[in-house]
């Protein structure tokens, strides 16, 4: 909870369910920061469980707002309107009574850039799914995971939505719904500030342990930091810390982070500048312009 500021209308007791779709969604993610933002020795497991939850909800919320702002048939899992729904046929009653399927999280990034015209990028698109998948993994079999992890994917998320508030439902709000949620986005805002400055700390820590790696550290698919060493034997990531066997390894980065077309992989072994870590120095085996190596050929043992 936070520890100083006004009493929010969602927290006075009596007061009634009263959740509109944005001041929804930022509810969600004030609970986000609330569990995440509260210093690096008191996020409990619960907190990373929760926080995975919350801000599923509110990236869920949010876009399919979103797509309901364009038309409210583009929430529906089905487009087709003639197809029946529970023996009935799609109408706009059984939409505002909550009788429909919506459309998946995959579904819903392809329509905001496909028939809504927004701009989203293959990395936001990741992100976006990466965190769907957490959260069905949770709710329905079990997560695990690390602390640095979800905070870092967090700030991620949390990034985008910000954004996205900003550019496409914001400025959408009449002038009484701009000041309902006002005080929550400031507190978002300053969450994520803190939250990324967590991850930074942790990455500044590590600095010394990862330093006569350098030469074999990579960007971790999971986390997606800088700290990913393959040194021969099973990889470390030292800020999940996530271990796991090479050949998994090697499959995880060329498709989360080189983003390899496994199916029809590149043959071009053009002569290019090689990449460069965050420091300033060259990372192996990693290229500038070179689509990646072929997936028989991607070794970090």
């Amino acid at each position: 909870m936070r520890s100083s500021g006004p009493v929010r209308a969602a927290d006075e007791p009596g007061a009634g369910v009263d959740f509109p779709p944005v001041a929804n969604g930022l509810d969600y993610l004030v609970s986000v920061v609330e569990l995440l933002a509260v210093g690096e020795d008191a996020v409990s497991p619960r907190n990373l469980k929760y926080a995975v939850l919350h801000l599923q909800a509110a990236t869920e919320v949010l876009l399919k707002y979103r797509l309901y702002r364009e038309h409210w048939t583009l929430v529906l899992q089905n487009l087709d309107l003639t197809r029946m729904n529970k023996n009935k046929k799609m109408t706009r009653a059984l939409f505002d009574g909550g009788d429909f399927v919506s459309c998946t999280p995959e579904e819903t990034v392809l329509r905001l850039r496909n028939i809504v015209g927004l701009s989203i990028s293959e990395e936001e698109q990741k992100q976006i799914l990466s965190l769907a998948k957490s959260r069905n993994a949770l709710q329905h079999y079990g997560l695990t995971d690390s602390e640095g992890s979800v905070e870092a994917r967090t700030a991620e998320v949390l990034d985008f939505l910000i954004r996205f508030l900003d550019e496409e439902l914001l400025p959408r709000l009449d002038e009484q719904e701009r000041e309902r949620v006002e005080d929550d986005v400031q507190f978002i805002r300053s969450g994520l500030t803190r939250i990324r400055a967590f991850v930074k700390q942790r990455m500044e820590r590590l600095m010394d342990k990862l330093a006569p790696h350098w030469e074999r550290t990579l960007q971790c698919p999971d986390c997606r930091q800088w700290a990913l060493v393959a040194r021969g034997g099973p990889t470390q990531c030292f800020f999940c810390p996530a271990t796991a066997d090479p050949q998994w390894t090697a499959w995880n980065y060329a498709t989360y982070t080189l983003r390899l077309p496994w199916r029809d992989p590149p043959r071009t072994t053009r002569s290019v500048q090689p990449a460069l870590h965050p420091s300033g120095r060259r990372v192996p085996g990693l290229r500038h312009g070179h689509p990646g190596p072929r997936r028989d050929h991607l070794c970090l043992a």
